[in-house]
């Protein structure tokens, strides 16, 4: 009788166990972006990101019970972010010398691009004086530094259309850009000006799912993309499942 007193007592003095103590939150994952339409689209306030390469991956990992967070970034700002584990994964091409190796690249590639050199006409009014238009902390493949050693001045600017739109407004005599780009913000815009650019292709890139070694999530990021793009036979996971 004693014991069984001692039992009673004791279970009584156990602390209440809760309705939803196994209950988890949902899991977010952050994924860097910043303006490089029409896949990623960065709001003029820089506070809201979106575009069809995010949807993308809003979706393929909601299917695997993750939530993702945009973190609207510049270029320069997002590869320290990756370094960090602030950002859990971005896309990105794999040559970026600012990117370390540290990180991995996934297979297959989300999207395949064009590098190419814009250049006004010399009837146009731009100045003529071999000043390029590019974004900071992008190398282009070499091609930066192969224009520096033959007297070209990079005009260094925060993203993909703000360097467009500088060459669009006359402000340098070429553009280095990759053609998604180019072509989204330039549709847009007067034909006047864009009908008399010359192009020249510099080269073709895949861009990858780039995926932080900081991120506490890691490994499974890797698994989802590898295994939606097995399911579905994906060449290129954009628009792809």
């Amino acid at each position: 009788m004693q014991y069984r007193l001692l039992l009673v007592f004791a279970l009584f003095m156990l602390p209440p166990v809760l309705a939803d103590s196994t209950a988890s939150p949902d899991k977010i994952l952050r994924m860097g972006i910043h303006n490089f339409p029409p896949d990623f689209v960065v709001s003029a306030d820089g506070k809201s990101c979106s575009g069809e390469g995010y949807l993308l991956a809003q979706r393929v990992f909601a299917q695997a019970g993750f939530k993702l967070k945009a973190v609207c970034t510049t270029p320069a700002r997002m590869y320290l972010l990756l370094d960090q584990g602030e950002v859990d994964f971005s896309i990105n091409v794999k040559t970026t010398a600012a990117i370390s190796k540290k990180h991995r690249f996934i297979e297959p590639a989300y999207m395949p691009m064009q590098l190419m050199l814009y250049s006004h006409s010399l009837s146009s009014t731009a100045p003529q004086d071999k000043t390029v238009a590019a974004i900071r902390s992008f190398d282009y493949l070499g091609q930066r530094q192969q224009l520096l050693q033959q007297g070209y001045q990079l005009v260094d600017m925060p993203d993909s259309i703000s360097a467009v739109q500088l060459f669009l407004h006359q402000r340098t005599q070429h553009l280095i850009s990759y053609q998604g780009p180019f072509v989204a913000y330039a549709d847009k815009q007067s034909t006047d000006v864009v009908t008399g650019l010359k192009q020249k292709k510099l080269a073709e890139i895949d861009a990858y799912f780039v995926v932080s070694a900081a991120s506490a999530d890691h490994q499974r990021i890797i698994e989802v993309l590898q295994q939606h793009a097995k399911v579905h036979s994906c060449s290129y996971l954009k628009g792809c499942g």
